[in-house]
């Protein structure tokens, strides 16, 4: 499996543990009262036991629960399903919490925070956007290909970063491999939480 990894495989999804026989979950209910919960989502706890709501912008490491782990036996809510259709975890539903192992994750940077702010009013814009998103995904993936055992920072938008600037996450680091995936650059990190 680790062959296959180190060639950086084009299924690199969110969410999906990258090395299959090498992490370890417990069960939790998604309670947000947010958006859905998506695979590779980061949590935080909640006040109740075994409940848990996305990590928010603002909350610190001692928040973060653990991550969202992918399944092969949860459907789209919708039939028939969409082929690109996100698989979402509904508020009171369970899924599967990452506690430890090699998991794709999406990863931020402040030149990515930057450029998705940036206006699209125009098409001019919208091409600047859009070329300034992947130039900073491309900058993402370039510094993680590098930075195999580089630690993961958490930022102020909660999500992990490749930015020193944030929150170091201790015992969760980079593995050197990441694609762009639908417009998001993923990375393969050891998460021991």
């Amino acid at each position: 499996m680790g062959l296959i990894i180190k060639d950086k495989i084009a299924q690199l999804k969110k969410g999906y543990p990258t090395v299959s026989d090498k992490y370890n979950v417990q069960g939790g209910v998604y309670v947000g009262d947010g958006d859905a919960l998506h695979f590779g989502d980061l949590l935080a706890y909640s006040g109740t036991t075994g409940h848990y709501v996305k990590l928010a912008a603002g909350d610190g490491v001692a928040d973060l629960a653990g991550i969202c782990l992918a399944t092969n036996v949860k459907l789209a809510n919708k039939y028939p399903g969409d082929s690109n259709a996100k698989v979402e975890t509904l508020k009171g539903e369970a899924f599967n919490l990452l506690v430890r192992g090699f998991i794709a994750v999406a990863i931020s940077s402040a030149a990515l925070v930057t450029a998705k702010a940036m206006p699209e009013t125009t098409d001019e814009e919208k091409a600047a956007k859009k070329a300034a998103i992947k130039a900073a995904n491309e900058a993402i993936v370039t510094l993680v290909t590098t930075s195999e055992g580089a630690p993961v920072y958490l930022d102020a938008n909660g999500s992990f970063s490749t930015d020193t600037a944030g929150t170091v996450v201790p015992g969760v680091y980079f593995m050197g491999v990441a694609e762009i995936i639908d417009g998001e650059a993923l990375a393969e990190i050891n998460y021991k939480m």
